[in-house]
Order: structure tokens, then C-alpha cells, then sequence
């Protein structure tokens, strides 16, 4: 009884707990609606600013007016963000509405540029200047800096011409093509002159263009061709040490199209045959009918039984009758390594970095691999408050294998050969050529060694507030020695077994060469910068001494003791030594600038940049060059009668600048005459003398170029939306460059002059848009530029036409020779530089003769300029045999005959007469402007990265369009009588791309008509196989347009929660996929429109897909 009133006590007590827990667990999940407006803190409402609540993916966005509304918990907390201002938290406590005022980031305000020898605020730069991030350069694949800019900034040109490692760097070019001589960029690493190729990407903090003369005149004579500044990465004040390891792991093939040519011998045999059949029938077939329907069984054999030995000749099938596609054979896919360690950390004193860089690029032809090693230091440390001391010092190594990559030799190859077969190479198998590719890309051992180091020492003054004296040293120092030596390889005819000894040790060859670069900077300067009342000013004065030197020694010595010992010093000298090396070269600058800027009230800006330069490239009285800049900007949105606008804008900047920039010349002495030895007799005996080479021109002075620059920048939404457009005009004057001269001249060269004007015109334009929306946030960017390129000077203008002589006699003139420098390209006054000049196809209208059925119609013929009927043909031998009245000969095809062979027949090219005279591309006369260069008019890039809870994705997208590329090669479209022989590459599909007729019937058969023929291939789009070459002229039919956008990269990548990492001693933890040249959308039908002609004569650029990770401690 008392236990049961106990438990009656009891019971109360625990009703009441879990009517309490009941009420507490109903009102931790209670919901209210909240409200409330976010404001900035001039009181304009933020649109589309993020409400969220806390901890939940529960939220919302403001509308128009900054108003929001959401149902929250009752003990909510809402976090408020939007781009460029602070995130704000707000716990609910109970209230309903809010007023909230978000706080600019000051981090976007003073975000700062690197431009020369210094920095300046983003807001308050008045040049066009571009930059790059770490983060777009990070994790990549990409095996140099230069090739991963693609697509990342306007005007900026990025073409790869090569995959081959060591080689794979891009050119760059900036706004076009500023002269006739070098248009690449001047490269600056943490303020001193370097290359590109020296700089590991993953030290990278950022990379600035300065694109007008504003930006780049600081730099005077070498930044003419806009400047490229990088800036790497260094340690923070009291960081503890961080260790980061990025480690990749890449497969590569070729990207873009394959070049394949024929692989079945049987059908190479044939196309073999009609070479020889169609210049002459009578000529007979090198193979018979027997012999090729052997291989076409024989194929059969090796497909379906490889190893079977059911053939004459008692070897596996494989091998009897191979078939190789040998752009397999050659560039295989391959698995390239990269790593990279890095530490970095700082006191309250000193900041420091330390890195280590590893890749591993095997290459995807054998024998062209490259290890490479990278080192860098980059430390700075406070003496006192006033004095600051530092280094960055890096330095790399180099060792690649010297595997043969002239690439000439890939016409010389046929499918019925064996590659490699158990350690022997193969020749063909029906002896029709012992060249084998494989073979003679490991024909050289040894190895290209190249060191560098480049070490900067400086040291920072700060007596008092806004005073800054600083001094720089830099050195480097590039080192290129080369061993390579003559390597035995054996072949063998896997049909016959007979034998082939590779070099011998008598005719070995083994080579050495050093070359040394060296280079110094000393640079001084003394800048000031202050505040008074709405007045901001900065005043920058310099000076700078270069020096550069270069030196080489190289000797060839022939025969070996042994095969074995294929050292330099091994060489028995079976023939004298030949002994060369690059001269000692030197020069020199000096130089002496300054800037000022000026504010007023951060509204009206002004910049004002001065340089002059001194050269030891120019003679004493044309020595020095002054190139002055000024730059101009209207911050408008900070006038007062902006205030109703500025919730809608976030900036709006206008901007102007002019500047004068200079070039130098190429050549180290060219104001100077110069000298070579030369023999000749004196007393009966052979003397050593000296020859004037080249002559001299005291006159020579800097190439000048002045550039004016308009831009416009706008922000809208908070920053959410941004619009930067530049319209550009530079104009180069006294370019550079070495005229023709008179051959009565002899063999001496014409001096260097000053001979010519070019400008380049065009407008670019930058949008960028960036939201947040939750826990997803993502931004788009687009880049455009479009160049117009015009040579505006040159050697006089171009005169042509029809004039009436002395005589009465109507006759065509022309100046073009005296003019112009052209061939298959021309270089003349008011035209692009090097553009196409070509011929055009004669398009005639299928008649033979006018109306009156004896006179030819001159407008008659093939419609597309190929004979390709009897009626054509026709047309042909009509306009030839036609004559005046008094028996002359009025027209000329070609200055060809008509038959077979002799360069007017079936499958031959008619050209056009372009300027009426009766010659049909018999001279230069009938050559025309296409207003077509390689030379890109427009360029442009896509970038679009997006995160989300750790999940990150980021895509370059990158492209030139308007630019041309001729073909004409073999292996495409070239099987001429001067282009083939015996035992080279023939077109895969020849059969069907090449015109063909009966060539026996054709010359016999006087009714023959080629478009009666079942078997003739009339409607082809070459000319036929064994085209009489002297016939052939280059044409605009054999010009493609090389337009194309590429996906350069796409990643993907993973970043672990960092609550979790913690608890195993890692900070950051990412792990990611990497994809490089993943797609290519182009017409263009060569191997990569990126490469120069075809493609098929280089390297091809790799297809890369990597897996990765990021690792810091």
C-alpha cells in the first residue's frame, strides 16, 4: 500500500515533465514569418541579396525594393550575404521584422593591381589592364604557364604550335600584330625581366596584361608589345607554417583530328599505279594486277588469322602482310606526372615561401620525353620598422631526350611495314624503301640538359610615412648543353629475313654543344605617396642598367672505339672535326623613368608616365628613345548627381589614355657593318680574308609605336553584373626591316632601316556576372576582341591597271615588284600584314565557244576551274589553237600545252584571269587580294566557375576566328608529279578524293568523255593523282578557314568538410578531375586549327585527363 501511493506521487511529477518537454519540443519546431529590407549604407535597397537561416537550406532573395519575407524557427538566426558586402548574422529572438544594412567589403574596394613597378587600387587604374587570379591556373595539367592563358583575358592571342614537352610553350600576342619583327609581350617575374618557361604555375599569385601605352609606357622600348607581369606567391605575417603537396597524374593522346593516311597496301599499290598511269599510259604499272590482289587476300589473312603462317613466305600473316597506320604507331598515349610542394608561413617579422616542383612528361613520341625540377625561395624579412630586406630566387633543370622532330621525314613511310617487331625495326617488306619512322626518331641517344637560375636580392626603405627608396638586383643565368650521339638500329624485312645493319662505329657521329646565357638588372627607385584633404598623390622616379651576353661552343667528331662509349672523347675522328657555336654577342640599356598620379576626391584620376632608354643596339647619335604615357579616368559614380542611380549601379568608370611605346631591333649590331671570312687567290695560294656581309646604317633608330586608348567600365547590382569595353588604335612607325636589294649588289645584305608604318585598330570587351543563391555560387565571364590589322606604310603604294603606251597599245602595268615583298603572301601598303595572295580557279560557264560557233568563249570552260569533261577539255584546246588576225596567239593557260602530262589534261587546273589580258594564271598579274591572314581577327574566351557545399566546377572555353590557313601537302591533297614518290605517304580514301578517268582511253580514244565513264571520278575535289606540279599554282581553293573554339579546361573537384579534416591534422583536403583540350569545334579539316598549315608537320597538341588532389597541413 505505501509503495503503490509512492508510485500514485509520482506519477504527476512525470506528467508535468512531458507536458513541458512536449510544449519545448512544439516550440523549438513553431514557425513564425519574418520580414524584413536590406539596405547598403547609403540606404539603397540591395536586390536580390540572400536571406537564409542558419544551419537549414530554408531561405530567400530580396526583390526590387530589398524586401524579403520567410517562416522561420522562433530561434532562428539569419545570415544576410551578398557579393562584395560582409555577411551578416541576425538572431530572431522573438521579432518579426528587420532592417538590415550590409557593409561593403573593403577587400573589393582595395583590391589592388600589379602594374609597373608597383601597385594601385582595381578603382583607380586609368589604363587597360587585365588580370589573371591564382585560381584559373591552379590544378592544371598543363605542362607550361604560357598555354594555360587561353581564353582568360580580351586581346589577349594564345596559340600553341607544339605538344611537344620542353617545346609546348604558346606565343602570345597583345591587340594584334604591333611589327614585322618580334610582336611577343615583354614577360616581368616579381619586377624582373624572364621567361615564362621558367615559372612553375602553382607559384603563380597572379598575372597582370597591360595592354595600352598607359600601363606599359613605364616600360619604354621593350613594352611596345604590351607587358605581362607576374607575380608569385609569398608568405603572410604570423601564418603558422602551412605545407601544401599538388600532386596529378595525367593520360594523353593526340587531340583534335588524326591524321591517317592510307594502311592498306593493296589500295596504296593502286594509287601507286595511277601516279605512273596517269602522266603517261604507255608508262606502264610499277605493280602488277597479281601482286596487288595478293595483298588484298593477304590483308584479309593477317585480320582474321595474325599469327596463321598460310602464305608464301612462312612467317605469321601479321608480318607478311602488316599494315600500318603510323600516326598510331607513333604518338601513343602516354602518363605524365606532376607534383609540386610548397611551405609557407611568416612572423610578425619575416615571410617566407619555399617550393619544390617535379613533372615527369614522357611524351607522346619516344625519345622526346622531359623530366623537369623547379625550385623557388621567395623570403622577406623586417629589419627595423623602417627596413625591409628580401630574395626571390628560383631556379630549374631540365633533361629531355633528342628524339628527332623535324617531322619532314613522315612523308617517307608506307603501310607495309612492321614498325618494331622483337627488337628489330622493319623495313618494307617488298623492298620498296628501308626508311623507317619509329627508327628514325630513336636514331639519336644522348640528351639536352638546360639549367636556370634567376635570383632577385632588394631592399626597402621607409624613413618616414609615404617615403619608399628601393633597390633591386636581379641575375640569371640559362645554361644549354647537349650530348647526343649516333645510336645502332638494326632493321630487318620480316618477309625475307634479310638483314640491315644500322650505323656502324666508323660512321657514328657524336656531338657536344654549351651555350651559356647571362643577364643582369640593377634597378633604383623613389616613390612618395600622400594624402592631403581631397588631394591623393604618388610620385615615382627611377632608373634601370641591363646587361645581356650570350656565348656557345658546339663540335660534331666521327667514328666511336665502341657503340658502347659513345662520349665526345671516345670519338676516333674518322673525319676532321667540325667545330661552330653562337659568337659572343652582348648590349645593353639604360634607362631612366617616372610616374605620377593624382586624385582628386577618388573622382578625377590622372596618371602621367615618363622613360627614356638607351640602347647599345643603335649607333651613338640614335641611341636614346623618351616615351612619354598619359591616362586619364572619371569615376562617375561618385559625382552627387549619382545618388538615385547607385542601387542599380556599382560602379561606372570612364577612362582614356595616350602613350607613346618603342622596339628594338632584332640583331645586336645592326647599325654596324659587319664582316665574315671568305678564301680567295693571292700569289697562287688559297688566302683567308675578309667580306663585307652586311652593310651598315648609322641612321637606324627605335621603332616608335603611339597608342590611344578609350574604356569604359560599369558594375550593376552590387557588383553582381560587370561591362569593361576598350576601343584601342596603336600605330607602329619606322618598323624595322631589311628591304630587297640589287643583285649587282653580290652576295652583301641590305642594312637594316627603318622602312614602314602598321596599325592596328579594334575594340574588346569584358561581361562578367556573379551570384550567390544559397549555399550555390557561380559566376559566367565572356571576353571578345576584334583587331582590323593594316600596314599603312611600306615601300610606296601599289599601282596597277590598264594604261595606253607611247605607241597607242593597251598594256597592264604594275609597280607591285618595287612595292611590295610577296609571294604566297604579300606584305604592301594598305593592306594586312602577310596577307594571302593568291590565285583564284577560273569559273567558267561550261560553253566552248560564243555564239558564233568559231571564236572561244573566253568565260567559257570548267565552271570550277578543274577539267573535268570532254567539253572542258575542249574549251582548253580551243583558247589555245585560237589567233588574231595576224596569226598570234591570243590566250595562254598556265604557259602549259595540252596532253597528257603536260599540264593541260583531265584533273588539271585552269586559273582565273583576273585582269583580262588573255593569260589564265600565267603571272603574278592574275594573283588577288583575299583580305585572309593567319593572323586571327577576333578573339575570345568563356570562363564560368560554380561551387557548391564543397563541390567545385570551373570550365575555359577559348577560341580565334577569322583567320586562314593554306594546305597544300602531301598526304592531303598534293599527290603532283614533284610531290609523290615511290614509297611516301598517300591520303587515306585517295581513291575517292582525287579526280580520275581512264588515262589510256583519254589519249586514245578521241569520243572518250570522262562523264560517260562509270569508273572515273569526276566529281572529286582534288586534281588528279600525278598532277603535272609545273601546272599547279597556289590558290584560294586551298585555303581553310581556321576558326575554332576550344574547351582548353574543364575541372571538377571535391573539398572535404574541414570539421572532418581536423581531426586527422589537415587543413584542406580537395581531390579533383582535370580534362585539357577536351574538344575542339571547328571546319577546319587540318589536325588542330590552332597549329600552323595542315598540323601534320608538328607535334601534336595532347588531349589530357588528369585526377588530382590538393593536400594542406
Amino acid at each position: 500500500m505505501e509503495q503503490k501511493c509512492r508510485i500514485k506521487g509520482k506519477l504527476p511529477k512525470l506528467l508535468m515533465l512531458l507536458c513541458m518537454f512536449l510544449c519545448s519540443f512544439t516550440m523549438a519546431f513553431a514557425q513564425k514569418t519574418v520580414k524584413g529590407t536590406v539596405l547598403d549604407e547609403t540606404g539603397s535597397s540591395v536586390i536580390g541579396a540572400n536571406v537564409l537561416e542558419k544551419g537549414t537550406t530554408n531561405g530567400t532573395i530580396t526583390d526590387m525594393d530589398g524586401n524579403f519575407t520567410l517562416k522561420v524557427k522562433n530561434d532562428a538566426v539569419l545570415v544576410v550575404s551578398f557579393i562584395g558586402y560582409k555577411d551578416q548574422t541576425i538572431p530572431v529572438k522573438g521579432k518579426t521584422e528587420f532592417k538590415i544594412t550590409l557593409k561593403e567589403d573593403s577587400g573589393l574596394l582595395d583590391e589592388v593591381v600589379v602594374v609597373g613597378y608597383g601597385v594601385q587600387k582595381k578603382v583607380n587604374l586609368t589604363g587597360a589592364v587585365s588580370t589573371v587570379s591564382a585560381e584559373k591556373l591552379e590544378s592544371r595539367a598543363t605542362t607550361s604557364l604560357s598555354s594555360s592563358l587561353s581564353g582568360l583575358a580580351a586581346g589577349v592571342q594564345v596559340n600553341q604550335g607544339s605538344g611537344k614537352p620542353g617545346s609546348d610553350g604558346a606565343s602570345i600576342q597583345m591587340r594584334g600584330l604591333g611589327s614585322f619583327n618580334s610582336s611577343s609581350p615583354m614577360v616581368i617575374v616579381d619586377g624582373s625581366e624572364a621567361s615564362m618557361a621558367s615559372v612553375n604555375s602553382d607559384d603563380v599569385e597572379s598575372i597582370s596584361f597591360l595592354k595600352d601605352a598607359a600601363s606599359a609606357a613605364i616600360y619604354g622600348s621593350r613594352g611596345a608589345n604590351g607587358v605581362i607581369l607576374i607575380t608569385t606567391k609569398k608568405g603572410k605575417k604570423g601564418q603558422a607554417p602551412k605545407i601544401t603537396y599538388t600532386g596529378i597524374v595525367t593520360n594523353s593522346k593526340m587531340s583534335g583530328k588524326a591524321f591517317h593516311f592510307e594502311d592498306n597496301y593493296a589500295e596504296y599499290m593502286e594509287m601507286a599505279n595511277r601516279w605512273s598511269t596517269n602522266r603517261d599510259y604507255k608508262a606502264g604499272t610499277k605493280y602488277t594486277q597479281a601482286a596487288i590482289d595478293e595483298w588484298r587476300e593477304g590483308l584479309k589473312k593477317a585480320a582474321s588469322n595474325p599469327n596463321g603462317i598460310d602464305n608464301p613466305y612462312g612467317v605469321p600473316n601479321f608480318l607478311a602482310y602488316p599494315s600500318t597506320q603510323w600516326v598510331e604507331e607513333l604518338f601513343r598515349p602516354y602518363t605524365m606526372h606532376k607534383h609540386n610542394v610548397s611551405i609557407t608561413g611568416g612572423s610578425d617579422k619575416t615571410t617566407y615561401l619555399l617550393s619544390f616542383g617535379y613533372m615527369d612528361n614522357p611524351g607522346m613520341l619516344q625519345n622526346t620525353g622531359l623530366k623537369r625540377y623547379e625550385g623557388r625561395v621567395n623570403v622577406e624579412t623586417e629589419i627595423n620598422k623602417f627596413l625591409s630586406f628580401g630574395t626571390q630566387t628560383y631556379a630549374t633543370f631540365e633533361n629531355s631526350e633528342p628524339g628527332n622532330t623535324s617531322f619532314t621525314y613522315m612523308f617517307q613511310n608506307t603501310p607495309a611495314m612492321t614498325p618494331e617487331y622483337n627488337g628489330r625495326y622493319g623495313v618494307a617488306v617488298d623492298g620498296s624503301s628501308t626508311s623507317n619512322l619509329l627508327a628514325d626518331v630513336l636514331a639519336r641517344g644522348g640528351s639536352y640538359n638546360d639549367t636556370r637560375l634567376n635570383t632577385t636580392w632588394y631592399a626597402r626603405l621607409k624613413p618616414f610615412k609615404g617615403l619608399t627608396i628601393e633597390g633591386r638586383f636581379n641575375y640569371q643565368t640559362t645554361f644549354n648543353e647537349s650530348e647526343t650521339y649516333s645510336r645502332t638500329i638494326d632493321k630487318e624485312n620480316f618477309r625475307t629475313g634479310d638483314f640491315y645493319a644500322g650505323t656502324s662505329s666508323d660512321q657514328a657521329t657524336t656531338y657536344r654543344a654549351t651555350t651559356r646565357y647571362q643577364n643582369r638588372t640593377q634597378v633604383g627607385t623613389v616613390s612618395y605617396a600622400n594624402k592631403i584633404g581631397d588631394h591623393d598623390f604618388n610620385i615615382m622616379v627611377g632608373t634601370e642598367q641591363y646587361y645581356w651576353t650570350v656565348k656557345g661552343f658546339n663540335a660534331t667528331r666521327t667514328g666511336l672505339l665502341d657503340m658502347s662509349l659513345p662520349d665526345f672523347t671516345a670519338a676516333t675522328d674518322k673525319m676532321i672535326p667540325t667545330v661552330g657555336g653562337t659568337p659572343m654577342q652582348e648590349y645593353g640599356v639604360i634607362s631612366y623613368f617616372g610616374r605620377v598620379n593624382y586624385s582628386y576626391k577618388d573622382r578625377y584620376l590622372v596618371e602621367a608616365n615618363f622613360r627614356r632608354d638607351g640602347s647599345s643596339r643603335f649607333g651613338p647619335d640614335h641611341r636614346w628613345g623618351t616615351f612619354p604615357s598619359v591616362s586619364l579616368a572619371w569615376r562617375v559614380l561618385e559625382e552627387p548627381f549619382m545618388e538615385p542611380v547607385k542601387n542599380v549601379f556599382s560602379n561606372l568608370k570612364l577612362r582614356a589614355s595616350w602613350g607613346r611605346l618603342g622596339n628594338t631591333t632584332s640583331g645586336y649590331y645592326d647599325w654596324q657593318a659587319t664582316y665574315s671570312s671568305n678564301n680567295y687567290s693571292f700569289g697562287g695560294e688559297t688566302v683567308k680574308g675578309l667580306k663585307l656581309s652586311k652593310i651598315a646604317n648609322p641612321y637606324l633608330h627605335w621603332e616608335t609605336g603611339e597608342s590611344t586608348n578609350v574604356g569604359l567600365e560599369m558594375a550593376f547590382l552590387n557588383n553582381r553584373l560587370s561591362v569593361e569595353a576598350d576601343w584601342y588604335q596603336r600605330t607602329t612607325k619606322g618598323i624595322l626591316a631589311t628591304p630587297s636589294i640589287f643583285m649587282t649588289m653580290g652576295s652583301v645584305s641590305a642594312p637594316v632601316t627603318n622602312t614602314s608604318n602598321m596599325r592596328n585598330r579594334g575594340i574588346e570587351m569584358n561581361l562578367r556576372w556573379s551570384d550567390k543563391i544559397k549555399d550555390f555560387e557561380y559566376s559566367v565571364g565572356i571576353n571578345f576582341a576584334y583587331n582590323n590589322n593594316k600596314v599603312t606604310k611600306y615601300k610606296g603604294k601599289l599601282k596597277q591597271g590598264w594604261e595606253v603606251d607611247e605607241n597607242g597599245n593597251r598594256v597592264y602595268v604594275t609597280n607591285r615588284g618595287d612595292v611590295a615583298d610577296y609571294g604566297n603572301t604579300i606584305v604592301v601598303e594598305d593592306h594586312i600584314y602577310n596577307e594571302h595572295f593568291l590565285y583564284e580557279r577560273h569559273k567558267g560557264n561550261g560553253n566552248v565557244y560564243l555564239a558564233d560557233g568559231v571564236t572561244p568563249d573566253p568565260h567559257g570552260g570548267p565552271r570550277d576551274g578543274m577539267i573535268r569533261t570532254k567539253q572542258d577539255l575542249d574549251w582548253v584546246r580551243a583558247m589555245i589553237d585560237y589567233r588574231d588576225a595576224d596569226g598570234n596567239r591570243v590566250y595562254n593557260i598556265n604557259n602549259q600545252s595540252v596532253g597528257q602530262g603536260k599540264g593541260l589534261w583531265y584533273g588539271e587546273m585552269v586559273y582565273a584571269d583576273v585582269n583580262g589580258d588573255g593569260m589564265y594564271g600565267t603571272n603574278d598579274d592574275d594573283r588577288v587580294f583575299t583580305g585572309k591572314s593567319t593572323t586571327p581577327k577576333y578573339t575570345y574566351g568563356i570562363n564560368f566557375s560554380a561551387a557548391w557545399k564543397g563541390i567545385d566546377l570551373n570550365m575555359t572555353w577559348a577560341g580565334n576566328a577569322g583567320m586562314y590557313r593554306r594546305i597544300y601537302e602531301r598526304g592531303f591533297n598534293d599527290m603532283s608529279d614533284a610531290g609523290w614518290q615511290e614509297g611516301t605517304i598517300v591520303a587515306r580514301n585517295a581513291r575517292h578524293i582525287y579526280y580520275y578517268c581512264d588515262p589510256e582511253l583519254s589519249v586514245t580514244d578521241p569520243n572518250y568523255d570522262p562523264a560517260n565513264d562509270p569508273n572515273a571520278n569526276i566529281y572529286a575535289s582534288y586534281m588528279r593523282i600525278g598532277n603535272t606540279n609545273s601546272a599547279h599554282r597556289a590558290n584560294t581553293g586551298e585555303l581553310y578557314n581556321a576558326s575554332y573554339i576550344k574547351l582548353k579546361t574543364l575541372q571538377i573537384g571535391y573539398t572535404f568538410p574541414q570539421a572532418l579534416m581536423r581531426k586527422a591534422y589537415i587543413n584542406k583536403l580537395r581531390v579533383f578531375a582535370s580534362f585539357e583540350n577536351l574538344l575542339t569545334i571547328t571546319n577546319f579539316p587540318g589536325v588542330d586549327p590552332e597549329m600552323g598549315g595542315s598540323g601534320f608537320q608538328s607535334y601534336p597538341i595532347p588531349r589530357m585527363i588528369s585526377g588530382g588532389l590538393n593536400i594542406t597541413f
